[in-house]
């Protein structure tokens, strides 16, 4: 064996690496990586570029747990959302990484975020996507209402990106601020939440109700701020996903940087309550991992439609609608909880393809929750459901847009997106049946 020799190099600036796609996608949370791969799908080569140094968003990062918005309500739920979404939701339970609760007349799926990063992972590289991570966004290159190219800076030196078409799923409307275009932010202030995993549980977890009531009582002698959220058990996982906490999002580095820093001691002392008053349960529970701070709203695109409240609630259906959402208005707007608004059974909220193309530019398309939205609509449709049915519209009309969104025609796009407004396979039944097959 030859042994290794130590190389002295002597340090040059490093240059920036241009890279030429159809479509740029920014945020790789559910709603890009649902963007990047169904537009890979449709033949365009797409590059999807995100900040974290790992994969999937708040949706792998922020320990969410819950896949929520996917099935419509009532007592015979049915799958709202399809296409790379549905390959998910099927892989996952291949995998034995998702399980389903009732909640909110409707179901929500549990789902393991490590696979769920592998399951991102293994799809992107499937479907050819050049995906470059670490990547901070520093400027947008623009000419009159054309977004040309963006710079983004990595460890490893800049990266500048020229493409056709951008897709915003930063969550912020990162390219959509940086190009210079008009944003609109909510007029109150939105609370984020830490979510945390706890191991060491004993059983059974007391019920949601209980806990809120606990909460209601005695959440200000453990310092606790937030009087309801929820714990709620991973089945065939010995863990326990927790949601005690709310805290400003603001757009600020430094801010936003020590809210990660004190997240522990939100977390500590909502431990210290489940402890206390559910001993039975928690006695002997110690954090496992925490999420990364988790954003609902912060700022959006000025599309050229905004979503409003009122065609929420009226179950109003646009001539451009390009998918769909039962989730209940859900506005986290004060430290103390959470407002709910349900619907009945049947109801449904559609999403226009308007509220995501950006007025003031031709090939800006946002996805996801920095849509045009008011704040009670955007909290209707930011869950994961709906928003990967927006990053599926998004690379739609970028395929068919070709650099000209405001030209696309919404008949056009829904045709593509057909299965995400009209079909209705049962949940989780067909997927159950898909499993025994495979076997």
């Amino acid at each position: 064996m030859i042994e290794p020799r130590r190389i002295e190099l002597v340090a040059e600036p490093p240059q920036a690496r241009a890279v030429s796609a159809d479509v740029c996608v920014v945020g790789a949370g559910a709603a890009g990586v649902s963007a990047a791969i169904e537009a890979s799908r449709l033949g365009l080569h797409v590059c999807l570029l995100d900040a974290l140094p790992e994969i999937g968003g708040q949706s792998v990062n922020g320990l969410i747990g819950t896949f929520c918005g996917f099935y419509s309500t009532g007592s015979a739920p049915y799958q709202l959302t399809y296409g790379f979404a549905d390959d998910m939701l099927c892989e996952l339970q291949h995998r034995n990484a998702l399980a389903h609760r009732p909640g909110r007349n409707s179901l929500v799926a549990l789902y393991d975020e490590t696979e769920l990063a592998a399951v991102y992972a293994q799809s992107l590289r499937k479907a050819g996507v050049d995906v470059i991570l670490g990547a901070v966004i520093q400027s947008v290159s623009r000419s009159v209402d054309r977004i040309e190219r963006l710079l983004a800076h990595t460890r490893y030196g800049a990266v500048e990106v020229a493409a056709q078409t951008f897709i915003d799923a930063s969550g912020d409307a990162v390219v959509a601020g940086l190009a210079g275009a008009r944003l609109q932010v909510a007029d109150v202030p939105v609370y984020g939440t830490s979510m945390f995993a706890i191991e060491g549980v004993g059983q059974p977890v007391p019920p949601r109700a209980e806990i809120i009531a606990r909460l209601s009582e005695r959440a200000e002698g453990y310092g606790l701020r937030r009087k309801d959220g929820f714990v709620f058990a991973f089945p065939g996982r010995d863990i326990c996903l927790v949601n005690l906490n709310h805290y400003q999002t603001p757009l600020n580095a430094v801010a936003m940087t020590a809210r990660g820093l004190d997240a522990r001691g939100d977390i500590d002392r909502a431990l210290r309550f489940l402890a206390e008053e559910f001993p039975a349960a928690f006695s002997k529970a110690r954090v496992r991992s925490v999420g990364q701070p988790g954003v609902r709203q912060t700022r959006g695109v000025v599309g050229r439609r905004t979503l409003r409240t009122a065609d929420v609630r009226e179950g109003v259906r646009p001539d451009d609608a390009i998918a769909r959402s039962a989730w209940p208005i859900e506005f986290h707007g004060s430290e103390e909880g959470v407002y709910w608004e349900e619907f009945p059974a049947g109801h449904l909220t559609w999403i226009p393809l308007s509220c995501m193309v950006a007025a003031d530019l031709r090939n800006l398309i946002a996805a996801g929750r920095c849509v045009d939205a008011e704040p009670f609509a955007l909290a209707a449709i930011r869950v994961i459901g709906p928003c990967m049915a927006m990053g599926a519209a998004a690379a739609a009309a970028a395929k068919l847009g070709q650099g000209d969104l405001h030209a696309v025609d919404p008949a056009a796009v829904q045709a593509i997106v057909a299965d995400n407004l009209a079909r209705a396979d049962p949940a989780p039944c067909r997927r159950n049946a898909l499993e025994q097959s495979r076997h």
